[in-house]
């Protein structure tokens, strides 16, 4: 019986061998037969900033004020209009500011106008521009050498007897690509 004891205690020792090998053999990485690259294509277009230069300023002309509170109109397309105490000067004309948008051909820009502008004169008296409008509006679309014009007008609130001198402010436009 001894001996029966000894082979079983070897087998046994081989058998334990045998399972441990097989227990670090399954946590080894394994290789798949079914694993595949493949590539893809990374692309950009890099295109030009949208550019904006003033061509020239909203001008509203002379305006002669009234005993009671008028407008006067720029419109985009260059037509002078006023109301109630404002008179016009004819001899001065006005005009619509005029910018250049300049970027990618045929490509499509949102415009953003102020909502009001603020007039002053050399004695801190003022005056509001609101109402902006332009043309195009409220996007363009660049020609096919990617550039456009850009007409804006405004209405001016003239107050009455509004104190007589020469009025100046900044107005921002902003366009950028849609």
């Amino acid at each position: 019986m001894t001996t029966k004891i000894n082979m079983m205690t070897g087998s046994m020792k081989q058998l334990g061998f045998a399972g441990v090998a097989a227990g670090i053999m399954a946590t080894l990485p394994c290789t798949s037969a079914q694993a595949v690259t493949t590539e893809a294509t990374v692309k950009v277009n890099i295109i030009s900033t949208i550019a904006l230069t003033t061509r020239n300023g909203l001008v509203f002309g002379e305006i002669s004020p009234g005993s009671a509170t008028g407008t006067v109109t720029i419109t985009s397309g260059n037509a002078r209009t006023s109301t109630g105490g404002a008179n016009i000067n004819s001899s001065v004309a006005g005009s619509p500011a005029i910018f250049d948008v300049q970027g990618v051909a045929s490509a499509s820009y949102a415009i953003s106008l102020p909502a009001s502008v603020v007039l002053a004169d050399a004695s801190s008296h003022t005056l509001v521009v609101d109402n902006f409008t332009s043309t195009p509006t409220p996007a363009g679309v660049l020609d096919s050498s990617g550039q456009q014009s850009l007409l804006v007008g405004a209405t001016l609130n003239v107050g009455s007897n509004q104190a007589f001198g020469e009025y100046s402010g900044q107005m921002s436009v902003t366009v950028d690509y849609n």
